[in-house]
């Protein structure tokens, strides 16, 4: 997996605070996309054991409970994929009620065999590319209208 960059505290992305990762590489291209500088698969840098232990280490510091929160590019693509996966289950398994949010450009019901697998880890999708035409900034946690929030226990 490679990504873009991580935030510590992020309140644009989730509900409360989240440590959010952005990673890198997409291919939707969306128009009006607000992370263009993530979709370049050979931008960024690769994701490490030490980026990991960082999360862990950091995602309750300062005794400040926070979310995570995996945006793009596109983490289910296939060069993502299996890092977001890991990422996700280790992140279960040290907090089992930490909220993990996830945004996909890919639809929930059309996933493969293998995105399929990130629903046992994440809490909350965000699922569909934004559409330039459907633009709508009043909307939660979304751009654009077509885009949904799909709460995953409700639909396991």
């Amino acid at each position: 997996m490679k990504i873009n960059r991580i935030k510590d505290n992020d309140i644009a992305n989730g509900l409360g605070i989240s440590m959010s990762v952005w990673t890198q590489g997409c291919p939707h291209h969306c128009k009006g996309c607000f992370n263009k500088e993530t979709w370049n698969y050979d931008d960024g840098r690769e994701f490490t054991n030490d980026d990991l232990n960082y999360i862990i280490k950091n995602i309750n510091k300062d005794n400040i409970n926070r979310n995570l929160s995996i945006l793009g590019g596109e983490p289910l693509c296939p060069e993502n994929l299996k890092g977001v996966i890991d990422l996700c289950r280790v992140v279960k398994e040290v907090y089992p009620n930490k909220k993990i949010y996830l945004w996909t450009g890919y639809v929930y019901e059309e996933f493969n065999l293998d995105q399929k697998e990130i629903i046992k880890y994440i809490d909350v999708m965000i699922d569909g590319k934004f559409e330039i035409n459907k633009r709508d900034l009043s909307l939660l946690l979304r751009g654009s209208s077509n885009q949904r929030i799909i709460d995953i226990k409700s639909v396991k």
